[in-house]
């Protein structure tokens, strides 16, 4: 019965970045570790969505935030910069370390903004793709 009276909605924050999260391979399996960060934000999101839910007439609001099967939008993990001391990559999201290296998935970004970042690593890898097409394919 309650399904069937039920409205879904998606309240997002974003993870801030630890240097402590990881995805790594370990032989077959790839293993993330990720901490949780950020939950006196969410926790306060939750709390201003259910108020306003209830005063616009849903007395039930359930909420449950997402865990470790449900990634999405990982960000940060390569991040460009103008400094090799503290980014790995330059703004143009090639190593400093290794000078092949084009690195231009969302790991770049530093965070996510809580949106999808889709466009914004599109947006870049059309940057990238311009920027090696004019300096490394020089006629």
């Amino acid at each position: 019965f309650m399904a069937g009276h039920a409205v879904d909605w998606y309240l997002m924050c974003e993870d801030l970045p630890d240097p402590e999260s990881r995805i790594m391979v370990d032989g077959k399996d790839i293993v993330m570790q990720w901490r949780r960060s950020n939950m006196q934000s969410l926790d306060g999101l939750t709390k201003v969505m259910r108020e306003n839910f209830r005063a616009c007439g849903y007395p039930i609001v359930l909420s449950r935030p997402f865990d470790k099967r449900t990634p999405s939008h990982q960000c940060g993990t390569v991040k460009m910069g103008d400094d090799p001391a503290t980014s790995p990559l330059d703004p143009f999201c090639r190593s400093f370390d290794h000078r092949n290296l084009f690195v231009v998935d969302a790991s770049f970004l530093p965070n996510s903004a809580a949106v999808n970042p889709a466009l914004s690593i599109a947006a870049q890898a059309l940057r990238v793709a311009d920027h090696i097409r004019k300096t490394e394919f020089v006629a």
